[in-house]
């Protein structure tokens, strides 16, 4: 009977001891992704459950931008400015992708909106102008971040702003171009930080950097009236 007892004292100190080790160890209550495409899904559903999100983009010398998303079809509304140029808004919904032109700009101040679209054969100017959106916009969708042939090679915790968070850092080859990605994801599958590095030949590397924040919060997505638009030149490319 005594070794019986002296077996489950036994048993006990180990459980707290084990109990105690879990409840210092924060890697507990953090689930991680081996692959990049579990990471992705689990992304995915995440973000569409919360419905919508910020993302304010850091472009370094290149500019900057602000996006609020809806998750469940990635309409946006988006302010960007690039280098030195005066900030520019955009509405990106399904049926089209639409630019405002800066105040004082328009040919007609009535009408100071363009429809831009990114795969337009006939015109650079807006191939450019809707690229630039689209790419800001898609930030917000990490499976155009860990595209076919992306691998993850580190995981580990790492606090952002007081939150805790799993950063991976992941080989990314998009367009022929090879680049490091570095994600920082939530215990509720959400990321908090991107930042992508790509080398560039001959110069520095080019830095993305994408913070998120306000997920779940309404976001103000509406598309220009017709009446509202004007024709952007055609300019050959």
């Amino acid at each position: 009977m005594r070794s019986n007892r002296v077996a489950a004292a036994g048993f006990a100190a180990v459980a707290a001891v084990a109990l105690s080790a879990c409840a210092d160890d924060p890697s507990s209550t953090m689930r991680t992704f081996d692959t990049p495409q579990a990471l992705a899904e689990a992304n995915r559903v995440a973000a569409e459950g919360q419905g919508s999100v910020t993302v304010d983009v850091d472009l370094a010398a290149n500019g900057k931008g602000s996006c609020g998303v809806r998750t469940g079809d990635f309409a946006a509304s988006c302010r960007i400015s690039i280098a030195d140029a005066e900030e520019v808004a955009y509405v990106m919904v399904p049926d089209g992708i639409f630019v405002r032109i800066p105040r004082g700009q328009a040919p007609e101040p009535a009408k100071p909106w363009l429809r831009v679209d990114p795969d337009d054969p006939d015109n650079a100017l807006a191939r450019a102008m809707a690229e630039v959106a689209v790419h800001i916009r898609d930030t917000a969708d990490i499976r155009k971040a860990l595209p076919e042939g992306a691998s993850i090679v580190e995981k580990a915790e790492e606090s952002v702003s007081g939150k805790r968070t799993v950063r991976y850092t992941a080989n990314v080859t998009s367009a022929g171009r090879a680049s490091v990605l570095k994600l920082w994801v939530d215990d509720q599958d959400l990321p908090v930080k991107t930042e992508v590095r790509t080398p560039v030949e001959g110069g520095e590397s080019v830095q993305v950097v994408a913070n998120y924040r306000d997920w779940g919060k309404p976001v103000d997505i509406t598309p220009p009236a017709p009446d509202q638009l004007s024709e952007l030149p055609a300019l050959p490319g």
